[in-house]
C-alpha cells in the first residue's frame, strides 16, 4: 500500500473545507492510497501535467503524482474543477 503526503498549500486548503468536504477528501485519499493508478474517478493527465493523476470528487479535483519506488503519493493540489488546472 502507498503512503500519501500532502503539500503545505494542500493542507491549508483542506483545513478551510467544511466537515463534509474534509470527509469526502479523506475517503478519496483512502481510495487513492489503495489503488492509485486505476478507478472510476482516476484519470492520467496529459499536456503540462503529464505524469500526474487526478481524482474527481464531484466539483473538486485532487491532483497527485506517484513515486513508485518509495510507494509515496504526493498530493499536489486540491481545488474546484474550474480552477485546479490553472
Amino acid at each position: 500500500m502507498y503512503k500519501a503526503i500532502l503539500y503545505k498549500q494542500v493542507a491549508k486548503y483542506y483545513d478551510k473545507l467544511d466537515a463534509k468536504g474534509q470527509r469526502r477528501v479523506n475517503i478519496a485519499i483512502e481510495e487513492i492510497v489503495k489503488k492509485p493508478f486505476e478507478g472510476p474517478h482516476i484519470k492520467k493527465l496529459k499536456g503540462r501535467l503529464e505524469g500526474k493523476y487526478r481524482y474527481d470528487i464531484g466539483g473538486l479535483r485532487i491532483i497527485y503524482y506517484i513515486d513508485r519506488e518509495d510507494k509515496i503519493i504526493y498530493v499536489e493540489a486540491i481545488g474546484p474543477r474550474g480552477d485546479i488546472y490553472k
